[in-house]
């Protein structure tokens, strides 16, 4: 651990523009001792003369401070690490959301604000501010589930998981070419601080504990010192500042379709009430604003509470073509609250991203692989036949469609998941075919659905959990690109099982394989809404998920498949998001029944 004498302390805060009284020189606990004689090899929590903080923390690189709620308003997304150094001559204030400890600014004394965006589910992109000048710093992928926290950290341990996860961020990203030499040293220090500590454990050392400085409030001094700091800078400068980012479009780049991203960072949740966001998208540069004299595409985003980005989906553009984007924000009236802009004037009623971004679309050209998992339990008799003439027909259907909307469809490949319930149906109860090359393995493919006949079952809820599990864990889903999609197609008349004793899957696991699944997924299921027994789940929690089409209408839905596919088809040539296609639910109730 560095040493220091107390007495330099002083001088540092005096320097800061700090002051303590004369008393304080002879706190209990400080005098001119250095806070430890011995070296720390780990993490001494303190739990008491910490002030407002909700934990503190001493390491040999110097002290931490720990929020667990920024502020009300943020209705408990946010948290906030900060850091003072053992010299006192460098602070810093890492913000991250408290659902998951990611990263979404590092404030840095003196220097500026790192900012963090995740324009999609597999990229995180880098951004330098320093009150000039925005510098970005690389776009990378990454999945969440490969960060600290989701393998190695507790989660629960906000303080470590948050450095952890943001030092792994930093290191993962190597950098534009372009960015200075000063820049990139900033970042990896904080990258090889906050990694280190991430890293540490925690231990006991009352001798480094007895020797930190106490003033004469009977906190710790440089919990006070973190305070001064932290009210100035964050709270009052940094808390209800809004700086807009546009997310670079490496990923979701279609012939006539792309998904664009935006970033809001206000560590205040007001801009989801003052205001509407999303993204202005144009052939011609000069025409990146709202309004009808503005870009020809134009679409609003939702940034949930604790989410980083938003997207926007836009469809109907023009194959082999340059387009210019960025992000913007638009004030609902004249009132702005609290609301201070990072660039622009406070008055203005639209913000816009200073950065604007492209990207070129290709060919209007399309590949998909779909897997369709048919419940085949003996309540499905009366419509086990359509569900299969729709799983055999649906290439030429999907071909026509393509077609007709000058989309080629350069690819199909289809596979069979058919289910019942694993708990009384035996070994029978799942079926799952090979991947199938539409139509070139056509009569395999139809051999294999027309063998598939409603029997068994049991009581009401079936397998259904079981059935997507597979299906979301298939291994060859091709690429992550505007060209592909991933569709899951399920039909089923009955809940889905729920509860130990039943399955030991939960609709939690279930989603978060959906999530990491890639960009291009889809799924559309034709389920009845309600649980009916007590063991059974509700289709109805899926709506709510991202890219899900849900009939509920299902014995019309059965014998109809032209609203599924003319939704997918149309969701790629629309120029409007087709969001209320995507989120649709057509909900009639439908009686399920058992199958004995």
């Amino acid at each position: 651990m560095k040493k220091y004498l107390f007495s330099s302390f002083l001088l540092v805060l005096f320097a800061m523009g700090f002051t303590a009284s004369s008393e304080d020189d002879n706190a209990s606990g400080g005098g001119n001792s250095t806070p430890s004689e011995t070296e720390l090899t780990g993490i001494v929590k303190l739990d008491s003369k910490i002030g407002a903080w909700d934990a503190a923390y001493l390491t040999q690189y110097g002290y931490f401070t720990h929020s667990n709620d920024m502020s009300s308003e943020t209705a408990g997304n946010f948290c906030s690490t900060s850091y003072l150094s053992n010299d006192g001559t460098e602070m810093a204030t890492l913000i991250a959301t408290k659902d998951e400890n990611l990263p979404t600014q590092i404030v840095v004394k003196d220097k500026g604000i790192i900012y963090f965006s995740f324009p999609n589910d597999s990229i995180v992109e880098m951004v330098y501010d320093n009150g000039k000048a925005v510098t970005f710093l690389g776009s990378y992928k990454c999945w969440k589930n490969s960060l600290p926290s989701f393998k190695d950290l507790d989660k629960k341990d906000a303080f470590r998981a948050a450095l952890a996860n943001a030092a792994a961020l930093i290191k993962a990203n190597t950098g534009e070419e372009t960015v200075a030499a000063g820049i990139k040293s900033l970042i990896n220090h904080f990258a090889t601080l906050f990694g280190n500590v991430g890293a540490m454990e925690y231990q006991k050392n009352a001798d480094a504990v007895s020797k930190i400085p106490v003033n004469s409030s009977g906190v710790y001094t440089f919990t006070a010192t973190i305070q001064n700091w932290y009210q100035v800078e964050i709270i009052v400068r940094m808390y209800n500042t809004i700086s807009l980012w546009t997310g670079k479009a490496t990923y979701k780049v279609g012939g006539s379709s792309c998904t664009l991203s935006g970033t809001i960072w206000c560590n205040s949740d007001t801009y989801n009430t003052l205001g509407t966001y999303g993204i202005v998208c144009d052939a011609d540069a000069s025409k990146l604003q709202i309004g009808e004299e503005g870009a020809e595409y134009q679409g609003t985003g939702v940034q949930a509470s604790g989410d980083l980005s938003y997207d926007v989906d836009f469809r109907g553009l023009k194959p082999n073509t340059t387009y210019y984007y960025r992000a913007y924000y638009k004030f609902n009236d004249t009132n702005h609250g609290n609301l201070i802009p990072r660039y622009g004037s406070s008055t203005e009623q639209v913000l816009y991203d200073t950065t604007v971004k492209s990207f070129t679309t290709g060919d209007n050209t399309l590949t998909v692989d779909v897997v369709m998992c048919i419940d085949y339990t003996g309540s499905m008799s009366s419509v086990i036949n359509t569900v299969k003439n729709n799983a055999m027909s649906f290439y030429d259907s999907f071909k026509a469609k393509c077609d007709k909307q000058g989309i080629g469809l350069t690819g199909l490949t289809a596979q069979v998941i058919g289910f019942q319930d694993i708990n009384v149906d035996g070994d029978d109860w799942f079926r799952q075919s090979p991947t199938y090359k539409l139509p070139d393995q056509r009569a395999a493919f139809n051999s294999f659905v027309s063998n598939i006949h409603a029997m068994g079952g049991g009581d009401t809820p079936e397998s259904g959990l079981e059935a997507l599990d597979a299906a979301f864990s298939k291994a060859d889903w091709g690429v992550d690109d505007g060209y592909h999609r991933q569709v899951v197609i399920l039909w089923t008349d009955a809940p889905y099982l729920v509860g130990k004793s039943y399955t030991k899957l939960t609709v939690d696991a279930i989603k978060a394989k959906w999530d990491d699944m890639p960009s291009g997924r889809r799924m559309v299921l034709f389920a009845p809404n309600g649980n009916w027994d007590s063991n059974g789940g509700d289709w109805a929690v899926m709506d709510s998920w991202k890219n899900v089409i849900h009939l509920t209408n299902l014995y019309s839905g059965f014998n109809d498949m032209d609203y599924v596919l003319e939704a997918l088809i149309g969701e790629l040539t629309s120029k409007a998001s087709a969001k209320s296609a995507i989120r649709g639910t057509n909900a009639i109730k439908i009686i399920s029944r058992p199958n004995n």
